[in-house]
């Protein structure tokens, strides 16, 4: 079913809502649905809005909202800056794949350099790019996006409980620094293009990380952070129905 953004949703079934010209242009005049079709409004925040296209293909009838629970285990990206498509692609798979949210960050080996003035523009841009993604993935709590002063800034506002920095010259593999009682929020931490120099290392093990490696390859930045993602995803999150009788915990460790 075709689901679509909105900030503010109604809380009451059977009112009839405006439609944003954007949804309306794509309901009616692209996709040319007649009167009485069905669709669903999302706001980004775990609510779902049913509704019905009313004649004109301006307003909607909501038949049935839905509030969902925000997910019980939470991973948060810092991620180095990194230039063009590769930051956008991190933020579209990134939110496919169930970030909470993203913390973007310059650190010594940067290339891409955001001024103050540029800001909110890339702030607005990336939060569009994360929206488009929740609308395509059935993501519905949409992932925040912010962009840190610095690493320092960043590694001192860390929120999870356990804190992993990827590092191409760590020695210590996924299994070994995954702890017996599940986290319930992870912070991961991925450098830019050149990856972190060692002082950086020193740093972030000071704040709590703990370094590690994903076997003998160096993936690239835009890489790294979704390939961890997917395991921790299996291994703690929803990529395994909870109706199953496999255990991803017990043995999704020792896959890796």
């Amino acid at each position: 079913m075709r689901r679509f953004y909105v900030a503010q949703l109604p809380a009451a079934n059977d009112t009839v809502i405006a439609l944003p010209p954007e949804v309306t242009r794509h309901l009616f005049t692209v996709l040319r649905q007649p009167p009485g079709s069905q669709f669903e409004l999302f706001n980004g925040n775990g609510a779902v809005v049913l509704c019905a296209l009313e004649p004109g293909g301006e307003n909607a009838r909501v038949l049935e909202v839905t509030q969902f629970s925000p997910p019980a285990f939470s991973i948060e990206l810092i991620q180095g800056l990194a230039k063009g498509e590769k930051l956008d692609l991190v933020l579209q798979k990134g939110t496919e794949l169930g970030l909470s949210n993203f913390v973007l960050t310059s650190s010594e080996r940067t290339m891409l350099k955001i001024t103050q003035d540029k800001k909110a523009t890339r702030l607005k841009r990336w939060q569009k790019i994360i929206l488009q993604a929740c609308q395509q993935s059935g993501q519905l709590f949409a992932p925040a996006v912010e962009l840190s002063d610095n690493l320092t800034s960043a590694l001192n506002n860390a929120r999870g409980d356990l804190k992993l920095m990827l590092w191409e010259d760590a020695s210590a593999p996924l299994p070994q620094l995954l702890p017996e009682q599940p986290p319930t929020s992870i912070s991961l931490l991925v450098g830019p293009e050149g990856g972190f120099s060692t002082q950086e290392a020193i740093q972030a093990q000071a704040a709590g990380f703990k370094t590690l490696r994903l076997g003998p390859r160096i993936l690239r930045t835009e890489t790294a952070g979704l390939a961890i993602l997917s395991i921790l995803q299996y291994v703690y999150g929803d990529f395994s129905s909870a109706k199953d009788s496999f255990s991803s915990r017990s043995n999704g460790k020792e896959l890796s």
